[in-house]
């Protein structure tokens, strides 16, 4: 691991050498979250690595974005901006050198000039796609499709907005955006940080009967039907123990067997300590947790859903269940325990698939979209 990092280093500096440190990117985010999300971990991470190699970069964050719920009305969210600032609840290491703020809500008069501008959700995307050119070159950051709540025909708009470039995180997900705009539109797949995710602990050595699982209130990730199979597991396999893992306070009245961890500090260790991660969700845009798990040598047992497919291929990488449908899933994670050998060979190819998900990689696409645009 030691000598990966020095080499990513040196590679990180080879190119920050490259890049004319007066391009300027900001980044809209559709608010500031207090704690883990997955779509703006990607951004967060898009936003480091190219301060890294050099580019200016700035996270905007609106108080107030058109659709969108919040829990507060909008005075006390703005007097909340002002006390919290950009040092607390902070769960994200970010390069030094970027910049932050906070706006009353995307408008010229509030936002930046830059040469780059990426926003992601498609009612940040509307907003973004008001601005003026000098606000910077438009990019829309797809990460899912953004259906849950309805107003799909201004989700097909933000795929249309007037010189804009949509980049898509998965290929389902461009085959989509395709049949509703003319506009360009570019694959780029997210990228893992092996140097966070990898294998502490060999596959052939972990106990079979460990499960992992995220855990989530939110209905579509479909967390209900995971707890539903993990008690039938154990009600067939007695000597079962569970990691659940999520952002949300524990789920009520846990067993002994099954073990909460709320926004756990090394989450590596966690995969690492399991031989199955299973994903019960209705829509993903991508699936980092899944992925994240393959990394770490894990056993993938998910929903049979658009974004688990980009990596989740029935009988090579994963074991693929209907959503919703407990029952199969119980029965897919008790072969895998059954039969330690095909679970191994499955995890084995499933990492091996896996690695082609590179921050370097990804960074690399993003820096050509970028300087195609200059």
């Amino acid at each position: 691991m030691e000598l990966k990092i020095f080499i990513n280093s040196l590679y990180l500096h080879r190119n920050k050498l490259l890049v004319e440190n007066n391009i300027k990117i900001n980044f809209i985010l559709p608010f500031k979250p207090r704690r883990p999300a997955g779509g703006f971990r990607v951004m967060y991470e898009y936003a480091n690595r190219l301060a890294h190699v050099g580019y200016q970069v700035h996270l905007t964050f609106p108080i107030r974005t058109q659709y969108m719920k919040y829990r507060f009305p909008y005075l006390i969210r703005r007097v909340l901006s002002k006390i919290e600032g950009f040092d607390r609840d902070q769960w994200f290491d970010f390069d030094p050198d970027i910049t932050m703020s906070y706006v009353p809500q995307v408008e010229d008069k509030y936002v930046i000039d830059a040469d780059i501008v990426i926003a992601t959700w498609w009612a940040t995307v509307l907003e973004m796609g008001a601005l003026s050119d000098t606000k910077g070159k438009k990019i829309n950051l797809i990460q899912g499709f953004e259906n849950w709540e309805g107003h799909e025909d201004l989700l097909y708009s933000s795929y249309n907005m007037n010189k804009t470039v949509n980049i898509v995180v998965a290929s389902y997900l461009q085959k989509i955006v395709e049949q509703h705009t003319k506009n360009r539109v570019e694959l780029i797949e997210n990228g893992i940080d092996n140097n966070i995710y990898y294998l502490k602990k060999r596959i052939e050595s972990r106990k079979v009967a460990t499960v992992a699982m995220m855990y989530s209130p939110q209905e579509i990730k479909g967390s209900k039907y995971g707890l539903e199979a993990l008690y039938i597991v154990k009600e067939r396999i007695p000597e079962l123990k569970v990691d659940l893992f999520g952002i949300s306070p524990s789920p009520e009245s846990l067993p002994e067997w099954i073990t909460y961890s709320r926004d756990p500090e090394d989450l590596c260790a966690l995969y690492n300590s399991n031989s199955v991660f299973i994903s019960n969700s209705f829509t993903e845009g991508f699936g980092l947790v899944s992925v994240e798990s393959m990394f770490c040598g894990c056993a993938l047992v998910c929903t049979d859903i658009e974004g688990h497919k980009e990596y989740a291929f029935e009988g090579q990488t994963a074991l693929l269940v209907e959503a919703g449908n407990s029952e199969r899933m119980a029965d897919r994670v008790c072969e895998l325990i059954n039969d330690n050998d095909y679970r191994i060979a499955l995890a084995r190819r499933g990492y091996d698939y896996v690695q082609r998900f590179s921050w370097y990689n990804a960074i690399e696409k993003m820096e050509k979209v970028v300087k195609s645009l200059l």
